[in-house]
């Protein structure tokens, strides 16, 4: 599995936890997958936790996938806590927040319950993605 992911429509939250190791076409069918959903429509916060997964993109890719990200958030705004607790995956995602476009859009945390803090979701960190979710092989 790549990513588990959970909508949650009274909160207006894609939870969502990225595992192993993730490309670049993995990182588009999960959003194309995601997008599929008519609960999509509705998020204007985001949740990825990537403490599990080992990205494997150039840095030309990285700066496609943010521009795409780009292109989507202008459609749809949305807030964006990344949760992460290595290196590897925090060096990708302080690149991501240096974009001037995600800069007061994007926090990194190390920590649920911080990145839930940040969304201003109230629910349990323990209780996110734990039934019911849909993955991505």
């Amino acid at each position: 599995m790549k990513a588990k992911y959970k909508f949650y429509p009274s909160s207006r939250l894609l939870a969502e936890a990225f595992l192993g190791t993730i490309a670049m076409n993995d990182l588009i069918r999960i959003v194309e997958q995601q997008m599929q959903h008519r609960e999509f429509r509705g998020i204007d916060k985001s949740l990825s936790d990537i403490r599990d997964a080992d990205f494997t993109l150039s840095l030309e890719e990285l700066n496609a996938y943010i521009d795409e990200l780009k292109t989507l958030m202008k459609e749809q705004p949305l807030r964006w806590a990344i949760v992460t607790d290595n290196p590897n995956s925090t060096a990708l995602s302080m690149l991501i927040k240096q974009d001037p476009f995600f800069d007061n859009r994007v926090q990194i945390y190390n920590t649920v319950s911080s990145a839930l803090q940040f969304l201003g979701v109230d629910i349990a960190p323990n209780h996110l993605i734990r039934n019911q979710y849909f993955t991505v092989e």
